[in-house]
């Protein structure tokens, strides 16, 4: 029968890259671990470890074995921590990252009620529309559309993103109203981002998706001013319809081209990896999943 206790002995070996290393990290005199080894090799009745004056090397078999050992070592440690932390409240600062827009109209009511829930967790919130790198930031969750540029990050979906073309009714009485996609290259388009030139909108057709090239007199990387500028008359927008309702509402905004098809988006939310995460961490991912379910709130606007 294996002891257990001689495989996590044998891990710690390869990972020290030597008895003695890992006689210290144990706290362990090196003769108790030499024979741990020896007796998992006999339980097992296969070599291991090719032992050396200087330096020890996995065999074949060795290899494999640590490799699927050192595996499910991690997730033992991991429902452990999990099962440890489920007894306490969480607890420490909880770093987040969002788009100005969703921050004020989605976020900030999640937050009031998170921190509401535990009063042992600070959050610092940076409201940007800019990419932000999670890991060189040391950033706990973003919230992001699109697609995830990162393959080594985790992003779970907690709604669409609908996106409707607008104007105010001063600008369209002025410019008239497009009927297609080839009329927006006769109007100012109010532009998300930071330069005029070489813009495009993608719609989808019967053939797939399609660019359509824009014209405009005014970018700028900011939603909310996208918004307002619409507003204002400046041209078309490109708003995300959740920010665009109560304009709509109030005859502030146009709705055009609204047979048009975008192209799907989502909303994400992205945080490291799955393993490890700390407790205020994977709460507030729960918390978001459960405000989100079954609908998100801008679905039913």
């Amino acid at each position: 029968m294996i002891d257990f206790n001689e495989v996590y002995v044998f891990i710690k070996i390869v990972e020290a890259g030597s008895f003695v290393g890992a006689s210290k990290q144990l706290n362990m005199p090196p003769t108790t671990v030499s024979r741990k080894i020896q007796n998992l090799e006999d339980a097992l009745g296969v070599r291991l470890l090719q032992r050396s004056t200087r330096k020890l090397h996995l065999t074949d078999t060795g290899q494999q074995y640590f490799e699927n050992c050192q595996q499910s070592l991690a997730s033992i440690e991991e429902a452990t921590t999990l099962a440890s932390q489920s007894r306490s409240m969480p607890t420490g600062v909880l770093r987040i990252t969002s788009p100005t827009d969703f921050a004020i109209n989605y976020l900030q009511p999640w937050i009031n009620d998170f921190l509401g829930f535990y009063p042992d967790v600070q959050i610092e919130l940076e409201v940007t529309d800019r990419y932000v790198n999670l890991i060189e930031e040391r950033i706990d969750i973003a919230f992001r559309t699109g697609e995830l540029k990162d393959s080594s990050l985790i992003a779970r979906r907690i709604g669409p993103k609908p996106i409707v073309f607008c104007a105010s009714p001063e600008y369209l009485k002025k410019a008239g109203k497009p009927t297609s996609f080839d009329d927006l290259n006769q109007h100012d388009c109010i532009i998300m981002g930071r330069n005029l030139k070489n813009q495009y909108w993608r719609f989808m057709d019967e053939e797939g998706e399609i660019s359509v090239p824009i014209n405009g007199r005014y970018a700028v990387d900011n939603m909310q001013l996208i918004v307002e500028s619409a507003c204002n008359g400046l041209g078309i927008a490109q708003i995300p319809l959740p920010l665009a309702v109560e304009h709509l509402k109030k005859g502030e905004l146009v709705q055009v081209l609204a047979g048009a098809s975008t192209p799907k988006q989502s909303v994400y939310i992205i945080y490291p990896s799955h393993k490890h995460l700390a407790r205020n961490v994977r709460t507030f991912i729960d918390h978001v999943i459960v405000s989100t379910t079954p609908q998100a709130p801008w679905e039913n606007q």
